[in-house]
């Protein structure tokens, strides 16, 4: 009896390990081997993150101002304007929350204004005459 014990544990013994090879991945890799490849590729994906953070910290930020806000602030100031030209205290409180809302300050706006030729004006009149016919309904 102990002999068939004996002979019954070498073979479950032999079987355990010849059965080991067939536990690996389908890849051929083992499971410390699927770990590493886990880690690394995390590791991968948080490197290409950093990255990603630090060109988008040194790139410099866009500009706060361009042709349509620009047309777009000075034709619904023109409204404002028009809208409270008996009050001007309403008109200039309107007008300072108008600049917020874009988060433009008056003297970038002046600034961008100042930088335009006078060919880039001329559109940008049409732009605004546009922006008015828009938005005239509002300011009744």
């Amino acid at each position: 009896m102990r002999k068939a014990i004996a002979v019954l544990m070498i073979l479950g013994i032999a079987g355990v390990l010849l059965s080991v090879p067939a536990c690996k991945s389908k890849s051929g890799e083992t499971a410390d081997e699927a770990e590493q490849a886990r880690l690394d590729s995390e590791q991968a994906v948080a490197d290409a993150a950093a990255a990603a953070e630090a060109a988008k910290l040194a790139a410099p930020p866009p500009p706060k101002i361009n042709d349509d806000v620009y047309a777009e602030i000075r034709a619904r100031s023109s409204l404002l304007l028009d809208k409270y030209k008996d009050d001007p205290a309403a008109a200039q409180k309107n007008l300072d929350a108008l600049y917020e809302k874009f988060q433009v300050t008056i003297e970038e706006f002046k600034a961008f204004e100042a930088k335009q030729t006078p060919q880039h004006r001329g559109e940008l009149e049409r732009k605004v005459m546009d922006f008015i016919q828009k938005f005239v309904h509002e300011y009744r």
